[in-house]
């Protein structure tokens, strides 16, 4: 790999140039990585300085070293590494440098210029392997040699930067992962027995192939590894060490025991051979540790809580020195920010451009290890009570949103933060938390659960909670809890469960009745919803449950007498709901000269809040009428309008409801492959979700049944098939996409739009504006 440096004769005091050869040979297999090899190269052209950065274990002096072979040819006086893993001084940089290429300086000579004597005028690649615990001396060497040696290019590797002009970063991050879709790993291509499908499950069938004769992969255990390689992050040292593991364990044991990784990947599991600091996954994350600053420590700790990454912006809040329930001060927040950066630095946080924000992500094994300092620090329990106090604060504010314009952004930012509501819901609470807090996030539930397609996720929560308080905690948390009574009914009768919807509705009911007048200072307005409001709530959500069932003489009756209170409550979407609610259940009477104005009603309401998410629902549901009407093209119309908001807030179950119903109007239009296609794509998204296919809206299913038998008479069986697997591989996105681009009737201007364009003949009746409905 390399080529000998030959110094000139020297004498006396004079350096002399000793030829050294750093190991072309590899031990084993190199796996992955050739964007990274592509890059590297690359960079080695056109840059003098080349840092490889990366958490600890990614692979980086594995990839260096492989990279150095693959440009070896281009240096024609040769290549050389400077391991300096084992230094103990940032001085002793130069003089390791200068002995790795071979360089004796005189006595009374330094290092450094009898490095660049013996160098000047040379083609050479040096690489400088493990950097960053001897940072400051590694700049000060890689600073001086490129100003006194034009044509030497360094490639070095180090868990932070090195921070020089010069520069240029190139992040090894793990190896690709496995691909997992509604939780079944995702194969593409024919799959053999054998077969494996990232790199990362590559390399740990490789390992295990060469430390337990006989291993294989196989139909059988392919799923585990890949849950294995998954949770040990595609971490090559990991994946390595585990590997060993399976003389002693199954693939299947090994991934229970993955929850005490630092034990399970100690030092006998490791490659005797290595550095000490690489014989096991815990002296890799010590060592990282150690290099940290203390307030850098702290926020790892900190940080290791949060699942699912993290806003920059409530990194900050949760890390900067506060007492408990305090804002912090700018000072604060300033002193956080620096010790994120510096977690960045050193590889241990990554930072991630999301929707032109920045969000910090930390591995799994990152995170384990955070939380083992955590609990050694006696910090824990503060710790625990600042990150739920953050997040719970969150989802309460998106309630208070739901009902406004805000209401987008909202649902965007809880969308990021769901496995953090999940982690703090499921968990017990800590002693001391007011239960009022979790209770007050509920509000933020309902809507966001729905909208991400978490529907049966959002009713175990909802279930948990009033479990845990079956009744209000105290008297002035009442209206508090009756809002998260209403939450855990609307999610559970979404989910399928209407006996335990009307048990909650029944008991909200009962507290309510039991709940004496707000009045005086007691029960303050801007901080409790009334008592009316939620009577109101409990009525609109007594209809939506016989709408449900088809029972529109109750569905009917409920929605008056709430919207008779005059009072609803903004967050809950009381008043427009009911006008919706009466809509539909005219819709479902065939009573169009009642159908129409009212959905239009509702959706010139929400319109003027802003509320995208009731907008999506009440076009569908004009859709629905207008194609109960015969009127297929302006039920198109209206159905690309309503696709149209719920990509703006990237609705799943709002696309899958849309689709059932396109797919219905395109049949009845005639083009029965469209729909079939779509058919087969709208079934990936139902199941997961928790809930009932189209909510089990009996006319809805009528609706689908109805598509589905015209597409499957039209077609014939074989082509119906056909165009329903084409469906299911597509995804419901690329299916509506191919809907829409090949189906003229979508093509009409409808940018324009409003409730108003949608009137007919029928006439404008309004509610409230002559007879009530």
């Amino acid at each position: 790999m390399r080529r000998d440096l030959h110094g000139p004769e020297t004498h006396g005091n004079a350096a002399h140039v000793i030829p050294r050869d750093f190991g072309d040979v590899e031990a084993t297999s190199f796996v992955g990585r050739e964007s990274e090899l592509t890059a590297g190269g690359d960079l080695l052209e056109r840059c003098r300085l080349v840092t490889l950065v990366g958490v600890g274990g990614v692979g980086k002096t594995r990839l260096a070293k492989r990279i150095v072979r693959e440009v070896a040819e281009r240096f024609a006086d040769g290549t050389y590494c400077a391991e300096l893993a084992d230094l103990g001084s940032d001085h002793a940089v130069a003089e390791a440098v200068a002995s790795a290429v071979g360089v004796v300086a005189g006595a009374r000579q330094d290092p450094l210029s009898a490095l660049a004597g013996a160098l000047r005028g040379r083609s050479v690649l040096l690489l400088l392997d493990n950097c960053e615990h001897v940072l400051d001396g590694c700049v000060r060497t890689v600073r001086d040699l490129l100003a006194l040696l034009p044509d030497l290019r360094i490639l070095a590797t180090s868990r932070q930067p090195l921070d020089i002009g010069a520069e240029h970063v190139l992040q090894v991050k793990p190896l690709g992962l496995p691909t997992w879709v509604n939780g079944r790993l995702h194969e593409t291509g024919a799959m053999d027995e054998g077969s494996v499908t990232s790199p990362a499950m590559k390399l740990f069938v490789d390992r295990a192939e060469a430390a337990v004769p006989g291993f294989q992969s196989t139909e059988a255990n392919r799923h585990t590894i890949a849950r294995v390689c998954q949770r040990l992050d595609g971490l090559p040292l990991a994946l390595e060490i585990a590997a060993r593991r399976l003389r002693t364990l199954t693939i299947d044991d090994l991934l229970e025991r993955l929850d005490q990784r630092f034990l399970l990947l100690g030092h006998r599991g490791g490659d005797r051979t290595a550095h000490p600091r690489h014989q096991a996954l815990r002296a890799l994350f010590d060592w990282s540790y150690e290099l940290c600053t203390e307030a850098e420590r702290t926020a790892w700790q900190q940080l290791s809580l949060c699942s699912g990454g993290v806003l920059l912006t409530d990194a900050e809040q949760l890390c900067a020195r506060a007492e408990e329930g305090e804002v912090p001060d700018a000072a604060a927040t300033d002193d956080a920010f620096e010790a994120l950066a510096g977690l960045v630095d050193k590889s241990l946080l990554t930072s991630v451009e999301t929707d032109g924000r920045t969000r910090l992500h930390m591995l799994e094994t990152v995170r384990a290890y955070g939380q083992e300092r955590l609990a050694e620090s006696g910090r824990a329990q503060l710790a625990v009570r600042r990150h739920r106090a953050w997040y719970l604060h969150l989802a309460a504010q998106a309630g208070i949103a739901y009902g406004s314009s805000e209401q987008v952004e909202w649902l965007r930012r809880l969308r990021a933060e769901h496995p953090n509501l999940r982690q703090i819901v499921t968990a017990p609470p800590p002693t001391g938390e007011p239960a009022e807090a979790v209770l007050r996030a509920s509000l933020g539930f309902w809507l966001h659960c729905l909208t991400s397609a978490n529907v049966g996720e959002g009713a175990h929560w909802m279930r948990t909670i009033l479990e845990r308080h079956p009744q209000p905690p105290s008297p002035e948390t009442t209206d508090t809890w009756c809002q998260a009574a209403w939450v855990a009914g609307f999610l559970l009768l979404l989910h399928g469960d209407h006996k335990s919807t009307h048990e909650v509705i029944s008991r909200s009911e009962q507290v309510l009745a039991e709940m004496p007048t707000a009045s005086g200072t007691e029960y303050p307005p801007a901080r409790w919803a009334s008592r009316a409001e939620l009577t109101a709530a409990f009525l609109q959500l007594r209809s939506l449950a016989a709408l449900v069932t088809g029972d529109t003489e109750n569905a009917t009756r409920h929605a008056n007498s709430s919207l008779a209170t005059g009072c609803w409550s903004a967050q809950l979407l009381t008043q427009q709901q009911c006008i919706a609610q009466l809509g539909f259940a005219a819709v479902l009477q065939g009573d169009r000269a009642r159908s129409t104005p009212l959905l239009e009603q509702a959706l010139a309401m929400s319109e003027a809040q802003g509320n995208t998410w009731h907008q999506c629902y009440l076009l569908w549901a004009l859709a629905v009428d207008r194609g109960e009407a015969g009127q297929p093209e302006v039920a198109l119309q209206l159905l690309e309008r309503a696709l149209r908001h719920t990509r703006e807030i990237d609705e799943h179950l709002g696309e899958a409801t849309l689709s059932e119903t396109l797919a219905w109007v395109l049949s009845s239009y005639g083009d029965a492959r469209s729909a079939a296609v779509l058919l087969g794509a709208v079934d990936r998204v139902w199941h997961p979700s928790g809930t009932p296919r189209l909510f089990g809206f009996a006319l809805l299913t009528a609706h689908r049944e109805r598509g589905l038998e015209n597409a499957r008479r039209s077609l014939g069986e074989i082509e119906y098939t056909r165009a329903y697997q084409e469906g299911q591989r597509l995804g419901l996105r690329h299916a509506l996409e191919k809907a829409i681009r090949e189906n003229k009737h979508f093509h009409h201007d409808t940018t324009q739009g409003t409730a108003h364009d949608l009137r007919t003949e029928q006439g404008t009746q309004r509610w409230g504006d002559g007879d009530a409905p």
